[in-house]
């Protein structure tokens, strides 16, 4: 499956929420996330441009592979996710299988629906607010329509002329050397 995303840094996250509302978006909720990176000793993983995660959002616990990044406008990526019954057990098998953790990120996120859209709205914690758009496809005609569906909402939501970060929430802190 192909993860078709963009982030934007934003200010507000209630202005935000009042232009989704607007928009007949479909409120699903506010978790807080765990996000823990690991990788080899020789970080390759993250050399690649991908990544290793295991997240916990409120007791759901999901093992996550992502490849690198597919263009250099949004950070769209192959994504395997799996669901685990425990994050710290996973944690414990990587390390045992010779990982070590890279990186954590903890974000309160809130979630809503527009279409088959999913609206993030990220509180990074030592990085600052955040929008994610995500779609998902499972081939790259369906990427280029998932793609230009974004495009179109960050107009709509009066962002298209902001800058779409590049970087995932783990490089922005690696960067800022928060790891």
């Amino acid at each position: 499956m192909i993860e078709v995303e963009t982030k934007l840094r934003i200010n507000n996250i209630e202005r935000m929420e009042e232009r989704l509302k607007g928009l007949k978006s479909t409120y699903k909720g506010e978790k807080t996330e765990m996000d823990l990176y690991f990788d080899h000793p020789d970080i390759r993983i993250f050399r690649s441009g991908s990544a290793l995660r295991v997240r916990d959002a409120n007791g759901v616990c999901r093992l996550t592979y992502k490849g690198p990044k597919k263009d250099d406008e949004t950070t769209s990526r192959e994504e395997i996710e799996i669901r685990i019954e425990s994050a710290r057990e996973m944690q414990k098998i990587l390390v045992k299988l010779g990982f070590y953790k890279l990186c954590e990120v903890k974000k309160q996120r809130k979630t809503y629906f527009l279409g088959d859209l999913i609206v993030t709205l990220d509180n990074v914690e030592d990085l600052g607010k955040f929008i994610e758009v995500e779609g998902k496809a499972s081939n790259d005609a369906e990427y280029m329509e998932k793609k230009n569906e974004i495009f179109t909402l960050l107009n709509e939501l009066e962002l298209l002329s902001e800058v779409i970060s590049q970087r995932s929430y783990l490089e922005m802190l690696l960067d800022e050397k928060m790891c």
